[in-house]
């Protein structure tokens, strides 16, 4: 019995001394996005006996931002975690997240340097790297080309000027007596606006020095002429200027013409029931594309298995071959160099060219400014707009009341 006894208690100490190391990976994908990062967890899962990354949906990106800060006060905090690549400043400026300096000293050039350029920019905060980007879009003009062809547009020809956009949605709205019973256009969401504030020559944030750009006349001006596409034009839904939600889902619906979205829902819009068109941002003054997405950062308080088991699983998803996968499943942009270059990638481009849009449009995009204060900026913006596009304030008025409320925001953060 005793021989028994201690067979058994070997067994049990042999067993814990390799028992696996589980990882919480907290993210912001749902839907086909999030069935992918199902999959790349199962595969490297099963790549490897030492960890076992564990994905947990945690809402949209504001929403998994909001536990984030709970869960690091509550001491709750999972190892990794997906941050939007304007948001994680927050974090790694109050020391939540960890350093991976040290981690990518040690990777060596071999792996730095199969990083696209702009990402491992994009990664960094006060010039050190606290994240690595994991899903970078940028957002692109979706189309309905059946109904472009109902009114008499050349489907093979979409907007390529705000203006143009004014005359196409003059065209696709369609009336029965007073009632608008197809959109033109989809008001701009949160990051589109900032799209346009930059091409017409100004922005939000200068990402040099963090100096409030919101209220300069160049982007007053873009402000007002996104709101005017519903108030003078009449091309726009004013339900959808204050919902993204209804905005979204009138145009899968086919009741709205055109939409301004990111290239990570590509995969799911090319199974909307109509003939889909891709093309670029609509320019002003100048082209220009915000780079979004998100990235992923490992927990600074997290146990140091967690921390290496984390980083193994970032080394894994950073393979050109899994950053294809990423690439074909969701539409996100490719980090890797090589990437497209893929078996996958290629066969999917070669199915649908649409792919390649965004990726094209890196050649004017910018990276946004990322200070600590930009989470709570972005969660007061929609109010701002609101107010213009309710006309309860001139697009003057209401940035520059907000434009003074940033400069306080950044100073006291």
């Amino acid at each position: 019995m005793r021989i028994a006894c201690l067979a058994l208690v070997a067994g049990l100490m042999s067993s814990a001394a390799y028992a696996q190391t589980k990882i919480e990976f907290w993210h912001a994908f749902s839907g086909n996005n999030g069935n992918a990062v199902d999959e790349l967890a199962a595969m490297f899962n099963d790549s490897q006996s030492d960890y076992e990354i564990v994905p947990v949906y945690t809402g949209n990106y504001t929403e998994g931002t909001q536990k984030l800060t709970a869960a690091i006060a509550g001491r709750t905090a999972p190892g990794l975690v997906m941050l939007e690549i304007t948001r994680y400043g927050l974090f790694a400026d109050r020391g939540a997240l960890e350093p991976l300096q040290p981690y990518i000293d040690a990777a060596g050039s071999d792996w730095t340097d199969q990083i696209r350029p702009f990402a491992l920019e994009a990664s960094k905060y006060l010039g050190e790297s606290y994240v690595i980007p994991f899903n970078v879009s940028t957002p692109v003009m979706y189309y309905n080309k059946d109904l472009f062809r109902a009114a008499g547009l050349d489907p093979e020809m979409p907007p390529k000027t705000w203006d143009e956009v004014t005359e196409a949605g003059k065209a696709l709205t369609i009336k029965e007596g007073d009632e608008v019973t197809q959109w033109g256009v989809s008001p701009p969401p949160q990051w589109v606006r900032w799209a346009m504030t930059n091409q017409a020559g100004g922005g939000w944030v200068d990402p040099a020095d963090n100096a409030v750009q919101l209220d300069m006349e160049e982007s007053i001006y873009a402000y007002q002429y996104a709101a005017d596409w519903v108030n003078v034009h009449g091309v726009a839904s004013l339900e959808a200027a204050l919902d993204e939600g209804t905005a979204s889902q009138w145009f899968d619906q086919g009741r709205t013409a055109i939409e301004f979205n990111s290239t990570g829902g590509l995969t799911s819009n090319l199974a909307l029931p109509f003939d889909l068109g891709v093309a670029p941002l609509p320019c002003q003054a100048v082209c220009a594309a915000p780079i979004g997405g998100a990235t992923l950062g490992i927990v600074a308080s997290a146990d140091q298995e967690v921390k290496d088991g984390a980083w193994e699983f970032i080394r894994y998803v950073t393979t050109p071959e899994n950053s294809g996968f990423v690439f074909v499943r969701t539409g996100y942009l490719p980090i890797i160099k090589g990437a497209i270059e893929t078996e996958i990638a290629q066969e999917r481009i070669a199915e649908h060219p649409e792919y390649l849009v965004a990726n094209n449009q890196l050649e004017v995009a910018f990276a946004r400014a990322r200070p600590p204060a930009m989470p709570a900026i972005r969660s007061e913006e929609p109010s701002v707009w609101e107010s213009i596009v309710l006309q309860q304030q001139t697009a003057e008025e209401a940035l520059t009341g907000f434009a003074a409320t940033m400069r306080d925001m950044i100073a006291q953060n």
